[in-house]
């Protein structure tokens, strides 16, 4: 295998048109982070049912640790808020019930409220939480579609190949926010990388796999287990055949990303045809 010069990253006016700022989303805060939020919120609950409680008893009082229960759906996700309605009925308990200061319970119907305590917190924070997965579902496929637009319009300006490559290496890092790379096979099997992320031979293994074969080379899939790049095949006239890879994080992996890799690389390809005829 002979190696071509890297095609090396986009020229910095290339970088400024994709160059993004990724919104803060407290959800992507470490866990540790999102958990001890959770239990911030619930001593603040508790110490306000105290106030409550200190002055009047009040018979619903328990429902003042629904509200971190809401406020970790929305802001955190599912887990955390589970853990605020655990935590919150585990205080109601301890504080509010007879005996107080103890997790031991008097009285029956102390029992069943704890419990229906429990299992509000857990139906407000699924119906919550799947809420805002769907929202930001929304929220991405909008974004995804504002890129891809400017992606286009950027194809379409483009006066080489060698741009339109270079493009195509911007808006897979901005679209997915993680590695990509831009890999170009020729005569003799030789190879061009235009990234900046380096390639293992297993990498490089499965880049040439979706060549030959024309289809997508998953990562972490036998052969290719050291991969860490999912690869998609360009079609082009052009005897250099052209593959695209994104190493997406395994635990944060987007759905639906095979149609999006689909326009971009009919993008590429027709770009690519367009500058060589």
């Amino acid at each position: 295998m002979s190696l071509d010069k890297p095609f090396g990253p986009p020229t910095s006016s290339v970088a400024e048109k994709f160059a993004t700022t990724r919104e803060m989303d407290l959800s992507d805060a470490p866990s540790v982070i999102q958990y001890l939020a959770s239990v911030i919120m619930a001593a603040m609950a508790t110490a306000i049912a105290a106030g409550f409680d200190r002055y009047q008893a009040i018979p619903n009082l328990s429902l003042i640790y629904v509200l971190p229960v809401i406020v970790s759906s929305v802001a955190f996700g599912l887990g955390p808020a589970l853990f605020s309605a655990f935590l919150g009925a585990l205080a109601y308990n301890f504080f509010f019930t007879e005996p107080r200061f103890s997790l031991a319970v008097a009285d029956t119907a102390n029992i069943w409220a704890i419990a229906l305590l429990f299992i509000v917190g857990c139906v407000t924070s699924t119906i919550v939480a799947a809420k805002r997965h769907d929202k930001g579902e929304l929220d991405r496929f909008h974004r995804q579609q504002e890129k891809l637009g400017t992606y286009a319009q950027q194809m379409l300006d483009a006066t080489t190949a060698e741009e339109a490559r270079a493009l195509t290496l911007s808006i897979l890092t901005s679209l997915f926010q993680a590695p990509a790379v831009v890999l170009s096979v020729g005569h003799g099997d030789d190879l061009a990388i235009k990234s900046e992320t380096t390639l293992v031979p297993a990498e490089v293994d499965a880049a040439r796999e979706a060549c030959a074969s024309q289809t997508c080379v998953e990562a972490g899939v036998y052969p290719f287990d050291q991969s860490r790049f999912d690869f998609w095949p360009v079609r082009t006239r052009s005897e250099r055949k052209t593959i695209l890879g994104v190493a997406f994080d395994p635990d944060r992996r987007p759905a639906h990303t095979d149609a999006a890799m689909s326009m971009i690389a009919l993008m590429l390809g027709a770009t690519i045809d367009r500058h060589q005829i």
